[in-house]
């Protein structure tokens, strides 16, 4: 995870951007679509503007925000959805897929002991491997993450939806931006073997 500081006014938000160093992004919290709400900032560079930046997005935003996240800008990268899904009739399944709105997505039932295959599938895998011109990126980061999201599913039916959106992947690593778990009651899991013959 990129590291990362609630706040919940202005001066808060040039303390975290302090702490943390430029660049740094703003992103309002509450029901809002942040992007489509104008709820984030990035590239922000001094706590001045980090407190500007905070106070314009609350008027933008109004009663809807209840506060905000600070980060550390990332390097760019190759943006990458992963996830996954506990079913309570069939257990869990993987996801990993093109950030964005590309309908890129593949697909599978954990333990994932093949991930550069399953990361192989698809369509955006060119930009990994280096396009264009681009370098390469860790793509074995990126393995071992999407290892972890099935291990995780597999030991904890209770997590029932897990969204790590975007991952930012470059030739250091594979960092995660946003993330959301929701965690609900649970019978326990089917038997692995019933399980994958449905």
């Amino acid at each position: 995870m990129v590291a990362s500081i609630d706040v919940d006014d202005p001066e808060a938000a040039a303390g975290a951007a302090a702490r943390l160093g430029p660049p740094i992004v703003l992103k309002a919290v509450g029901p809002v679509h942040k992007s489509e709400a104008g709820g984030v900032r990035l590239g922000l560079r001094t706590p001045d503007e980090v407190r500007q930046a905070y106070q314009e997005i609350s008027e933008r935003v109004g009663p809807d925000m209840t506060g905000a996240i600070v980060q550390r800008m990332l390097p760019a990268g190759v943006e990458i959805i992963l996830g996954g899904v506990n079913y309570p009739a069939f257990g869990p399944l993987v996801m990993a897929g093109m950030g964005g709105v590309l309908a890129d997505r593949t697909f599978r039932v954990p333990p994932v002991t093949d991930p550069t295959d399953m990361i192989g599938e698809l369509r955006c895998s060119p930009l990994l491997h280096g396009y264009r011109g681009s370098p390469p990126v860790n793509v074995d980061a990126l393995a071992d993450q999407i290892t972890r999201i099935g291990r995780l599913l597999d030991d904890l039916p209770q997590v029932a939806e897990l969204d790590l959106n975007p991952v930012i992947v470059t030739p250091d690593g594979a960092t995660t931006v946003d993330a959301r778990i929701r965690v609900a009651p649970c019978e326990p899991p089917p038997p692995p073997l019933l399980r994958r013959l449905r």
